[in-house]
């Protein structure tokens, strides 16, 4: 039986809830989309040469280009504006003061993709197989991400008056890309007759191998010193990226250089050798988006298999493998 008394506390606390304020919706936080929010299109074209080199060998080389127009991006809809003395607690007026924060989704984006795929396949013949493959590309856009997943990029422009700013290497570039595989079934005991045979015969190896570039990252400032562009960024995450504060290319550094330079360990997220943090008086950084780029990628994966025949259709099968990366 219910125990009406239990529940009575749950409308006592129903009677002390604090109402919002809805005197003025215009400036409550609201996320909206463009009045002409469309889908995004692509345009694709490619081509590709292939050469038979022996009876079971081909060569490939292509090339592949792709643009994307109207991509969707999250963007500031009602940003703050440029002004002088501009705080965190006295901040500059937004573009309508009458509104409040607006998280905009909107087809904003626009990316490039260039790329040269060569390729070289062996089919199966004398039990060998092989495939090498070596792409190189570039991948430029103004925005990789239309949300904010813990592991990309803050999906908002630095500079909402000047979305074109952010145009840079995308989080998905990967300029290099060489991967390869190869089997072998071993040519020992292939008709598995008797003990011997079923016990040594049936081994095949095969692996897998991969090697690209890292994955582009971008160096934030961590704050808005000057409020100038507060806004979504308490939804979406504070793109203020800070000053450069060395003319050398640092786009090839690894992350040892990186910290050697910024001196180690790096204390409170600082790092003079190679940027500063904004001052109030800025809008905007100056250090480009997606500059620095993680270590090289290297996975391989060997594989030892082994067929055992039990009867004329039927065959047991023993997988280990190793991997490294």
């Amino acid at each position: 039986m219910l125990n009406l008394l239990t529940i009575i506390p749950a409308f006592a606390t129903l009677t002390t809830t604090t109402v919002p304020n809805v005197s003025n919706p215009n400036v409550l936080t609201r996320t909206v989309v463009a009045g002409d929010f469309r889908s995004s299109a692509t345009d694709q074209y490619s081509f590709e040469f292939q050469r038979e080199l022996t009876g079971d060998t081909v060569m490939k080389v292509g090339y592949i280009r792709t643009r994307g127009t109207g991509l969707f991006q999250t963007v500031d809809g009602n940003p703050r504006t440029a002004c002088l003395g501009g705080t965190s607690a006295n901040p500059c007026p937004r573009v309508d003061p009458t509104r409040g924060v607006i998280r905009l989704r909107a087809n904003q984006a626009n990316s490039i993709y260039n790329a040269l795929q060569v390729s070289l396949e062996k089919r199966l013949s004398r039990s060998f197989s092989a495939g090498v493959n070596y792409t190189y590309s570039s991948f430029i856009d103004t925005a990789s991400e239309t949300f904010n997943p813990s592991n990309a990029e803050v999906a908002v422009a630095q500079n909402s008056f000047n979305l074109e700013a952010d145009r840079a290497r995308s989080s998905f570039d990967r300029p290099h890309r060489l991967s390869g595989n190869f089997v072998y079934q071993l040519p020992f005991f292939d008709e598995q007759g008797g003990f011997a045979g079923r016990l040594l015969g049936g081994f095949q190896v095969n692996s897998f191998f991969t090697v690209q570039s890292g994955a582009p990252f971008t160096v934030l400032n961590g704050a808005d010193p000057a409020g100038a562009l507060s806004g979504i960024d308490g939804l979406v995450g504070n793109s203020i990226r800070p000053n450069l504060a060395s003319n050398r290319d640092i786009s090839s550094l690894t992350i040892p250089e990186i910290r050697a330079l910024c001196g180690a360990p790096i204390a409170n997220n600082n790092c003079p050798g190679l940027f500063t943090r904004i001052t109030a008086a800025q809008r905007v950084g100056d250090a480009g988006r997606n500059i620095l780029r993680a270590q090289r990628l290297t996975l391989v994966d060997f594989g030892i298999i082994k067929n055992t025949r039990i009867a004329q259709n039927v065959r047991i099968q023993f997988v280990p493998i190793c991997s490294t990366s």
